[in-house]
């Protein structure tokens, strides 16, 4: 990484500033344990509690279980629990056990099908929890490893499908850069959690098509919607402004 010269006296390079962060993580840490739910994690509300009718949803599972992963790793007490409850989780009612991969939420409540942006964060997830000791992360990591090379990662394309259905089949007609750019992400992770420099290659192959090829054409400005075939489709869901697209 490129040293980065600060002004003398900067206070993002002073005692003080890293006293802040440090401060700052753990507050934050504190307001997450909050979202705990017997199957997962869930959402807050703007006052950091959970709703009467909560929630586990993956993606929060993911990310929480990834955070207090890495909270354990830089030995903040009381963390490697909520990092193995969420491992617990997501090899429990969040995976499908008859088709592989992982629900939006419990035992595919509500089911939209198996999306790429959701498996690249179980196995961010995954990889931090390996790389903290929690238990059962090694298991959860072989399983997105496997879904994602087996269902999502296009060697052709060099980059992830967006969406199948709950049985891998009816795959979308879509490409998408965000759900590529948390993948590049994980990618990263699953390099550090497995020690495979092919995880490296992919995460840099996304790169390439999104930044270096479809970016640099378009003036630099990052294209978030593809069809199939990796054109874009600058208006994309224009006539569903509600959709979360």
């Amino acid at each position: 990484m490129k040293h980065i010269d600060l002004p003398v006296g900067s206070w993002l390079d002073s005692p003080v500033h890293a006293a802040w962060l440090m401060t700052e993580g753990l507050r934050l840490l504190a307001f997450a344990k909050a979202s705990k739910l017997p199957d997962g994690f869930g959402n807050l509300d703007a006052s950091g509690k959970l709703a009467p009718d909560a929630a586990a949803e993956t993606m929060n599972t993911a990310r929480m279980t990834h955070c207090f992963a890495l909270a354990h790793i830089q030995g903040v007490p009381g963390c490697l629990a909520y990092a193995e409850h969420g491992v617990a989780a997501l090899r429990g009612g969040l995976q499908d056990a008859t088709y592989e991969g992982w629900f939006a939420h419990p035992e595919g409540l509500h089911d939209s099908g198996k999306a790429a942006y959701l498996h690249a964060f179980v196995a961010l997830a995954a990889s931090s929890a390996k790389v903290a000791g929690t238990a059962g992360a090694a298991q959860l990591l072989a399983d997105a490893v496997r879904v994602i090379e087996g269902r999502f990662w296009c060697e052709q394309e060099g980059a992830l499908r967006e969406t199948f259905s709950r049985a891998w089949q009816l795959p979308e007609a879509y490409r998408g850069a965000n759900s590529n750019m948390h993948a590049t992400e994980a990618f990263l992770a699953l390099a550090d959690a497995t020690g495979n420099t092919l995880w490296l290659q992919r995460a840099l192959r996304i790169a390439e098509r999104i930044i270096h090829t479809h970016a640099t054409a378009n003036g630099y400005r990052v294209i978030e919607h593809f069809d199939a075939f990796w054109q874009p489709v600058p208006h994309y869901n224009l006539e569903h402004p509600a959709d979360h697209f």
